[in-house]
């Protein structure tokens, strides 16, 4: 039986659904600090938040999984994410995944200080490609017309691009966070 740690920056926060993480406890402000961005347009046209060497280095959240075994925690974090690209760390074996993850320094720093077991996350990268429901790649954004790209979305997936920028956490502050804020007047929901 290991406790296992589940990190968060977007959605996973305001959006658990299914997710079976400790609730009485909920969502802590103390997670390692990773490079984090809007990086990825997501299947429904949002930007949203992941790792990247590009992002804006800052303290991310955590909460704690009620799985008994970090497999149980990794396969639900898949059915919540509709993605298998997730990424852990177990102590007890010195395991990495994936084990060229650039930042397990900050993982080992941060697991050491809370004494969990292990730690997991979603690991999806950048994307700046929009696909048809074949999965065809029709266009290609270019990372610097991220703003651009927010404008001239259709009115239903900018209201949804809107809310999850303006509800992603006043603690996540990115560079791009920022140039929204300013540049189409989307403030974060308090």
């Amino acid at each position: 039986m290991l406790t296992t740690a589940i990190l968060g920056w977007g959605s996973l926060l305001w959006d658990p659904r299914k997710l079976n993480y400790v609730k009485e406890v909920g969502w802590l402000d103390d997670g390692p600090i990773l490079p984090i961005e809007f990086a990825r347009i997501s299947k429904d046209g949002r930007l949203t938040l992941v790792i990247t060497e590009n992002g804006s280095y800052v303290k991310t959240y955590f909460a704690m999984s009620n799985y008994l075994w970090t497999n149980e925690a990794i396969e639900n974090l898949i059915e919540r994410e509709g993605s298998e690209n997730i990424g852990f760390y177990i102590k007890e074996t010195n395991t990495f995944y994936p084990e060229d993850f650039k930042y397990k320094q900050a993982i080992l720093d941060w697991i050491e200080n809370y004494g969990m077991d292990a730690v997991i996350w979603t690991n999806l990268g950048e994307n700046w490609k929009i696909r048809n429901e074949e999965k065809d790649i029709i266009k290609i954004i270019n990372p610097d017309e991220r703003v651009a790209y927010l404008k001239n979305l259709d009115d239903a997936t900018q209201i949804k691009a809107k809310e999850y920028i303006c509800k992603t956490p006043l603690q996540i502050q990115t560079k791009y966070r920022a140039v929204f804020e300013e540049e189409l007047n989307w403030k974060p929901i308090v």
